[in-house]
């Protein structure tokens, strides 16, 4: 059962609810506390579920969490998502699997869910002292929070004042045993499950989701473990709430299927399902306008969200948990908006591939495979897409690969004669909150022309291993046409401000078949 936890004056409910921010407002301080003066009897936590709701669900034993507000206090759940040891053949693995497999073997990240209003104070206790060392130091990540956190023998303690995706940091190597904290925004919207819209599900299987009747719209999935397999949404469902502390193994597709909104504070996972059997949702053959916000996808098999369709909005949704390759992020077409979200991938992390799309206040997390932004694979088609306020706590490539990189431009090997356009790109404030192997990999291949004219850098903050030896790519394939309207303003690598002078060593740059960048 789900339990909320509230410490507030029932004289002021009316007052809560005209304070609480609407999950859909951009957050108007992004880069320091939000409203660090709410006082203390405007303060909400909810947090979901007790251990006895998760009976199979795999929890840390790494890290415990417990949350104070006020006179409350509760230790949360969190859960564990273990790199798997490769087996052919168990869940559909494929030979290819292997590699991605060894290179994380024995690591783990650990994570726990809650939402709140005005400040929650945080005590992490780390259980395994033999996965996590203190030596190095604390820090939660990204740094634009702001959050200081203090030591206390096995403890660590801070405040958050805002909503946001943390990453408790501990140690030099903490992160390969790590810690994620989502901190939600309160929900302000929750159907009621006496509303008849809605048919209620309770440890709901395949079979209870086919049976539900066409008068219903909306499907609420209760706290608890459910497992409902492929499931593709029939016409007339248009809602599909995830409660807090609900557990739904499987996929969700909507092929044909305009205008559904999957939302709440509950948990998709493809824990049980193959790898690659289906990805984990996907809006396919004119399904626009898919809203999908609020909920975590976890141990993700394929692709995450993938929407193919125009006038999507994914905002406050967590994937965490992928360690094989093909399991990309958030793909949204065009016209759409991605926000306030955090992404843990092992293929490309973001995918802007169509005209007008927006992405803000991202946090990433890329293992070895694909890129943090993938402008283009082969014949992308995008113009005036803004990107602005991405965190990268980690990107940990091995190599160079065409796919890798912050920004990645790739043509398609497997299509030869493909072909796209790039035009009038915004990316601004960017920071890479550790050092990455290489910033720019933008290199379409010959047989994919992909022209860009306007991409737009400013205000970067980024780190490269030099050490690695690796180069910067930044070369035009089509020789008729080169790309034009590169701008770098106030962009730094390693601390040292790019200028037409020496951005080419600071960067160690390769460039060919490029007009000079402007620098402001």
């Amino acid at each position: 059962m789900r339990k909320f936890y509230l410490f507030a004056l029932f004289c002021l409910m009316g007052m809560l609810v005209a304070c609480v921010k609407d999950e859909a407002t951009p957050d108007p301080k992004p880069d320091g506390p939000e409203n660090p003066d709410i006082p203390a009897s405007e303060w909400r936590l909810a947090t979901y579920s007790d251990p006895d709701d998760y009976p199979d669900v795999p929890r840390s034993t790494v890290y415990a969490v417990t949350l104070i507000q006020g006179d409350t206090r509760v230790t949360v759940p969190v859960f564990q998502s273990s790199c798997p040891v490769y087996q052919a053949g168990y869940m559909d693995m494929t030979p290819t699997d292997a590699y991605p497999l060894e290179i994380f073997k024995g690591r783990s990240i650990s994570w726990a869910n809650f939402s709140f209003y005005g400040r929650v104070d945080v005590e992490v206790k780390v259980l395994d002292r033999n996965k996590v060392s203190f030596f190095g130091g604390v820090k939660v990540l990204p740094s634009r929070y702001g959050v200081e956190p203090t030591v206390d023998g096995d403890v660590v303690r801070f405040s958050l004042t805002r909503p946001g995706q943390c990453s408790v940091e501990i140690g030099f190597n903490g992160y390969k045993n790590g810690l994620v904290l989502f901190a939600n925004p309160m929900e302000n919207e929750v159907p009621e499950t006496t509303d008849a819209e809605y048919t209620v599900l309770d440890h709901a299987t395949a079979s209870d989701v086919a049976a539900v009747p066409t008068s219903s719209t909306g499907l609420y999935f209760k706290s608890g473990v459910h497992d409902i397999g492929v499931y593709r949404v029939p016409a007339h469902i248009r809602n599909i709430y995830l409660e807090g502390g609900a557990w739904v193994y499987g996929s969700i597709i909507m092929d044909g299927r305009p205008g559904v909104r999957i939302f709440g504070r509950g948990v998709l996972s493809q824990g049980r399902m193959k790898y690659r059997e289906s990805h984990m949702i996907e809006a396919i053959n004119g399904s626009d306008n898919i809203t999908v916000e609020g909920i975590t996808l976890a141990d993700n098999k394929y692709f995450s969200v993938r929407l193919i369709g125009k006038g999507n909005t994914v905002r406050w949704t967590k994937i965490i948990g992928a360690w094989t390759y093909n399991c990309d992020g958030i793909s949204a077409f065009a016209g759409s908006s991605v926000s306030n979200c955090f992404v843990w991938a092992n293929d490309d992390n973001i995918k802007a591939y169509r005209d007008d799309v927006t992405f803000s206040d991202m946090v990433l997390w890329q293992l070895n495979n694909g890129g943090c932004i993938q402008m283009s694979w082969g014949g992308a088609t995008a113009a005036n897409v803004a990107i602005r306020r991405v965190d990268i706590l980690h990107a940990e490539w091995n190599n160079a690969e065409v796919n890798r990189g912050v920004l990645s431009c790739v043509g398609d090997k497997y299509q030869s004669g493909k072909s796209g356009y790039l035009r009038d790109w915004v990316i601004e404030d960017l920071v890479t909150e550790t050092a990455v192997p290489l910033i720019f990999r933008i290199s379409p291949d010959p047989y994919s022309p992909c022209p860009i004219h306007g991409l737009v850098m400013r205000d970067w903050k980024v780190r490269m291993n030099t050490e690695l030896g690796f180069s910067n790519y930044i070369i035009g394939n089509d020789p008729t046409e080169k790309f034009d309207g590169f701008v770098f303003g106030n962009v730094s690598i390693n601390g040292t401000r790019l200028t037409e002078a020496n951005w080419m060593a600071t960067g160690n740059f390769e460039v060919s078949n490029l007009e000079p960048p402007i620098f402001e």
